[in-house]
C-alpha cells in the first residue's frame, strides 16, 4: 500500500470548539462521559471486532503501556455495533467509529473535537475492505494514541485547573520562569535554584512533579545519557529515603527508560523518557515520565520529572494526571 493510500484524506467533520483547557470559554455539548484511558470502539458487526479488524484495533490501543511495573495496556478497550450506538454512547470522551465501504476509492481518516460531548476525540476510518482499514490503522498508530492521549489531558485538567494551590503557583513561577498548574492538594516541598519539587501525598499514595534545571551548553545535554544523568544527580542530592544511604534513582536494569522526541509538546521541540524509579538501598518504586526542553526566557535546560508511588495498585491514570500537569506548561 502506497503512503498516498493509507493517508488519502484528512476530513474534519466538526468545527473544533472552545474545550475548557484552553481557560477561554467553554463549550454547549453535554459533558462527555467514560473512565481516564478508556475508548469506545464503534463496529458495524461482532464479526469486524472478532477479526482482524478488531485484531489492530486491539494491538493498536490495548497493547502494554511501557515503564508500569504492573502490567496495563495504554487504555481499556469496549466495543458496540452501530446499531446500538445511542445517543448515551455517543458521550463518550474518546470514540473509534469503523466503517467499511466497497464503494470508496480511497481510506478516509476523519477526526473530530467535541462533536457529540465535551472534551471529546472521535476517529472515523472508512475503507474499501478489512485489509485496507488494518492497512490505515497500522500506519497511523501513533497519531491516535497521541489524540486520545491528549483528550485524556484535557478531562483532567477539567477538574486540576479551576481550584489550585495558588501561593505554590506563584513560587514555582519566580524561581523558575515557568508557570504550571498545581491543584490544591499539591504542595511545594522543595524550592531551589535548579530544583523544585511538588507533592501530593496521601497514606498509600505519592505523586509528584520534579523541575530540575542547567545551565544550557549544547545539544548533547538533550542525549538520553545526559537526561538519566542529570535526573539522578539531582534526586540523588535532594530526594533521600527513609533508611541510611538511600535516595531515589531512576532504574537502568528491570525496566532502562525510554526515549521519544515530542514536537507537540508546550515548549515546542522536547525529550520525553518513560521507565521506572527506585530507591537505592530500599525497595521502593514506580512509574516516571520525564520532559526535557530549552527555556529561552532563562538559556536553561529544563527536566520536569513526573512519578507516581502506589505499591502493588495499578498506576496507568495516576501517571496520566502528573502528565497533564506537566503539559499545562507555560514558559
Amino acid at each position: 500500500m502506497t503512503r498516498k493510500l493509507v493517508v488519502a484524506l484528512v476530513t474534519i467533520f466538526a468545527v473544533f470548539a472552545l474545550s475548557s483547557c484552553t481557560g477561554t470559554g467553554k463549550s454547549d455539548k453535554p459533558r462527555s462521559i467514560g473512565n481516564t484511558s478508556e475508548i469506545l470502539v464503534v463496529v458495524e458487526s461482532e464479526k469486524q471486532w472478532d477479526n482482524g479488524i478488531g485484531k489492530v484495533i486491539r494491538e493498536t490501543f490495548a497493547k502494554e503501556q511501557y515503564g508500569l511495573p504492573q502490567p496495563e495496556p495504554l487504555f481499556r478497550l469496549s466495543h458496540v455495533q452501530k446499531k446500538s450506538f445511542s445517543e448515551l454512547f455517543q458521550k463518550h470522551h474518546n470514540l473509534f467509529i469503523v466503517e467499511i465501504d466497497p464503494k470508496i476509492k480511497k481510506p478516509k481518516i476523519e477526526t473530530s473535537v467535541d462533536f457529540w460531548s465535551a472534551p471529546q476525540r472521535v476517529y472515523k476510518i472508512t475503507a474499501a475492505s478489512s485489509k485496507e482499514f488494518v492497512d490505515v490503522v497500522s500506519n497511523n498508530q501513533d497519531r491516535f494514541i497521541d489524540a486520545y492521549d491528549k483528550s485524556d489531558r484535557d478531562r483532567i485538567m477539567n477538574v486540576f485547573r479551576p481550584v489550585q494551590n495558588t501561593d505554590a503557583v506563584k513560587k514555582v513561577k519566580k524561581s523558575t520562569g515557568i508557570k504550571i498548574v498545581i491543584p490544591k492538594d499539591f504542595y511545594l516541598a522543595k524550592n531551589l535554584d535548579d530544583f523544585v519539587w511538588i507533592r501530593k501525598e496521601a497514606v498509600d499514595l505519592s505523586q509528584s512533579i520534579i523541575i530540575i534545571s542547567a545551565d544550557y551548553q549544547d545539544t548533547a545535554q538533550f542525549s538520553k545519557e545526559s537526561i538519566i544523568a542529570r535526573i539522578d544527580l539531582g534526586l540523588k542530592n535532594n530526594v533521600p529515603g527513609a533508611v541510611y544511604e538511600s535516595y531515589m534513582t531512576t532504574d537502568k536494569e528491570f525496566m532502562p527508560p525510554e526515549q521519544k522526541i515530542l514536537e507537540d509538546f508546550p515548549a515546542a521541540y522536547a525529550v520525553e523518557l518513560a521507565g521506572m524509579w527506585r530507591v537505592e538501598n530500599d525497595f521502593m518504586g514506580g512509574p516516571f515520565k520525564s520532559y526535557t526542553f530549552y527555556n529561552e526566557k532563562t538559556s536553561k535546560i529544563v527536566t520536569v520529572f513526573a512519578y507516581v508511588y502506589k505499591p502493588n495498585q495499578k498506576k496507568r491514570d495516576l501517571l496520566k494526571q502528573v502528565e497533564a500537569l506537566v503539559y499545562s506548561i507555560k514558559i
